[in-house]
């Protein structure tokens, strides 16, 4: 379980490295005016093409840390909306703020979110965020309450920077379906991978198990990877990742990923593939990614239940799939080799 830090000088630290962790994706400042129409004043943001992102940070004293993104690079002199706000208290607990900084039980630091979103239309806020916001959730000591909060990034890590940026953007996406209807939003017309439904929904007991801060992106650039060498990939509300036959509506092959390798999260994800698998038409294939130092652990008792092993593993920013070539795809032959 997380907690929720109160002390001044760590969330002061805290908040000086959440905005160093841009600058090496920084390319270049631009001058925008920043707000809505009536409401603007012109800033100086900070774009990253590699995240996606433009980024605006500032402190005011005694009172909180601004943090605000949004997506695509701007124009010189446009007035830009606001897509997300990260911002941290000065001191203390204050829930009114959307963000918070808390620890673990190893002292890891964590930025969390509380679901306090806006955008200035009907439909977008806390509730649309706690009801549709797929990603990390955790429970977390917030003064005298228990409060549920997405964990947005690890702070420490060296794909922190990516996470926030993949926060933003599911944030967007949510804004973007706010006047959709939830029926709309279960049933699609096309097959897609969508951002905003990689990760977890809230869970409904303080026992569950806290998704990882890089599950998220793991799947995502899996399907990413397979998209690039043009399977057709798709995703849910029930399958996080699936590829679907050529020319067909059936499923072909469904992923899960265990982030850590931890005995818990495999046998989870291990779990839910079987259960899957043979729900499905046609039997899929089931593939269970997991670091790559427990594959060798894994690989024939899996096998013996017919799921493959697909090894993942993190250096630095980048996520590798050292032996996704070798996993044997029914539509392969048609693309060509991996």
């Amino acid at each position: 379980m997380l907690k929720v830090i109160e002390d001044e000088k760590l969330i002061a630290k805290y908040a000086r490295l959440f905005a160093k962790n841009f600058k090496p994706f920084i390319d270049e400042s631009i001058k925008v005016k920043l707000g809505h129409q009536g409401a603007s004043f012109v800033a100086k943001v900070s774009w990253s093409k590699k995240l996606g992102i433009w980024i605006f940070s500032q402190a005011t004293k005694d009172v909180r840390y601004w943090n605000v993104f949004g997506i695509g690079k701007p124009q010189t002199g446009s007035h830009l909306p606001i897509t997300a706000e990260i911002n941290f208290p000065w001191v203390g607990i204050d829930r009114k703020t959307g963000a918070a900084f808390a620890r673990d039980a190893w002292n890891r630091i964590y930025a969390i979110h509380r679901g306090k979103i806006g955008g200035g239309k009907k439909g977008i806020g806390k509730s649309l965020f706690e009801e549709n916001y797929r990603g990390s959730w955790a429970w977390m000591e917030d003064g005298d309450l228990l409060t549920q909060v997405a964990v947005i990034g690890a702070l420490h890590s060296s794909r922190f920077a990516l996470q926030i940026a993949q926060f933003v953007s599911k944030v967007e996406k949510l804004k973007s379906i706010a006047s959709l209807s939830s029926q709309t939003l279960l049933n699609f017309s096309e097959v897609s991978f969508r951002e905003e439904l990689v990760g977890c929904p809230p869970a409904l007991s303080g026992d569950e198990e806290t998704c990882a801060c890089d599950h998220d992106l793991i799947i995502s650039h899996l399907a990413a990877l397979l998209r690039r060498w043009k399977f057709k990939v798709g995703n849910d509300v029930n399958y996080e990742l699936f590829l679907m036959h050529p020319g067909s509506d059936k499923i072909s092959h469904i992923f899960a990923v265990s982030v850590g390798g931890h005995e818990q999260s495999l046998l989870s994800a291990t779990a839910k593939l079987l259960l899957q698998q043979s729900a499905e038409a046609g039997h899929p294939s089931a593939i269970l990614v997991m670091p790559e130092d427990k594959v060798n652990m894994y690989l024939q008792p899996m096998q013996r239940i017919h799921i493959e092993v697909l090894g993942y593993r993190l250096e630095g920013e980048r996520i590798i799939f050292p032996d996704l070539g070798k996993i044997r795809f029914a539509n392969q032959a048609s693309h060509g080799a991996l």
